[in-house]
């Protein structure tokens, strides 16, 4: 069987594929990787085969400062999906969530997946005749080509399926709206895309077209929205990128080692050192709040965020990068910013957390309930005080029940399906639509 996994140019979201890739190919089916150029040397680093689409996308610039957007980096296009993310009832109106969809289509879902990368994916699937794609849950390009193709398509999920609740909604309240009032840009905008390629466009596509006709998801159960969808579970594996360790990862702390990790996307995309409003505005002032503290303190730093380090405490061992696959069996606690692929490592080394979330999709509320397991604690930005922090990453230290809940909860995970259970099950339904 070929199988073609499609995925904008970001290493979190790529790598989120990687173990799933790997298992079609070691079960002897062919694969490749579409996605824009500039991700193309990523692809090939980790043994799969790259398949260029489209221009570069340059993700590092749409997280610059819009100078449109008071100088804050929360007016760059891809911010504004965070719009999905909205789950209060009280907003949810006809007017909101058909602004989010206007928005998504003409701007959004352009910018992450351009007509060109379309057109490219397209040629190329017709050209190598995949059975079953497997694209990113943000790349509807995807889904537009299997659909063209012929192919049997699956949407992989990385984190919690704001796309398919906002869907849901927007379903519900078209249907509500006088006929006269029915706007619907993601119709017009999947229509468009599928006239193209001679492809005729049906209302009842919209569904598959937008949320595949599988959901592969590999967050826990208790994680996911209430939705009425059936998921394909897959257990999550760490992909940490190709690395070296270095050798004193597996040297036995003399003294509890915990982890300060703020990502690769709040590194490379956002490229500052800025994480609160408080009194602990840089990294400079966390590394300073726990100065005083009876640890190893591993703090994953770039050349960049050092220079703006006041002075390094003796107990701050700084790395640019370390595999947190290899660091976390290690570590005590870890702070960090609740990014999907994080949060994945974290859960799968039982690790208990301090999560000061990234402004972006679910990182907050996978933080609350992670929380609510008693395995961490989520310290928003409002309330990220010196004093907050140190009380919190006291508590983790001290309490053992926090340890205990987040075993819990790995092995929780633990005894989800794993890869090549997917696989299985995916060849099966592929076979069989």
């Amino acid at each position: 069987m070929r199988v073609l996994f499609t995925v904008f140019a970001a290493k979190p979201h790529f790598y989120n594929m990687v173990p799933l890739a790997w298992a079609f190919r070691a079960a002897g089916h062919e694969v490749c990787v579409a996605s824009q150029p500039d991700l193309a040397d990523v692809i090939t680093a980790t043994g799969l085969t790259a398949v260029p689409v489209g221009d570069e996308l340059e993700m590092a610039n749409a997280f610059q400062s819009d100078p449109d957007s008071g100088g804050s980096a929360g007016g760059a296009p891809w911010q504004r999906l965070t719009g999905l993310s909205e789950l209060d009832p009280e907003r949810l109106t006809w007017n909101y969530v058909l602004g989010v969809f206007t928005i998504g289509c003409s701007m959004e879902y352009e910018y992450l997946g351009s007509q060109q990368v379309v057109d490219d994916l397209v040629e190329f699937a017709r050209d190598w005749q995949p059975d079953l794609v497997i694209w990113d849950a943000l790349t509807f390009a995807g889904g537009i080509a299997a659909h063209v193709t012929g192919a049997a398509h699956a949407r992989l999920l990385f984190g919690q399926d704001y796309v398919f609740r906002m869907l849901e909604d927007y379903r519900t309240l078209l249907g509500a709206e006088p006929p006269e009032r029915r706007d619907d840009p993601i119709a017009d905008w999947l229509a468009g895309r599928l006239a193209r390629y001679d492809t005729e466009f049906r209302p009842e596509l919209t569904r598959e077209l937008m949320t595949g006709q599988w959901t592969i998801d590999p967050t826990p159960d208790w994680m996911r929205l209430p939705l009425d969808l059936t998921y394909l579970p897959l257990r999550y594996l760490s992909f940490n990128g190709p690395s070296t360790i270095p050798t004193w990862v597996h040297e036995p702390p003399s003294r509890p080692r915990v982890c300060l990790s703020l990502g690769v996307s709040g590194r490379e995309l956002f490229g500052g050192d800025q994480v609160s409003t408080g009194d602990l505005t840089t990294v400079s002032d966390l590394l300073d709040a726990l100065a005083d503290f009876d640890i190893e303190l591993i703090a994953t730093l770039n050349a960049e965020q050092l220079a703006s380090v006041r002075t390094l405490p003796d107990n701050v061992r700084a790395v640019d990068f370390v595999p947190l696959n290899e660091l976390l069996p290690s570590c005590a606690a870890v702070i960090h910013h609740g990014g999907f692929g994080t949060t994945g490592n974290v859960l799968t080394h039982g690790v208990p957390g301090i999560v000061i979330p990234a402004p972006w999709w679910d990182a907050a509320r996978l933080a609350a309930l992670l929380e609510r397991r008693g395995a961490g604690f989520l310290l928003p930005h409002a309330e990220l005080s010196r004093a907050n922090l140190r009380d919190r990453l006291g508590r983790l230290l001290a309490e053992p029940a926090h340890t205990r809940s987040a075993h819990e909860v790995r092995d929780e995970l633990h005894a989800a399906p794993g890869p090549h259970d997917v696989v299985r099950e995916l060849t099966a339904l592929t076979a069989g639509s």
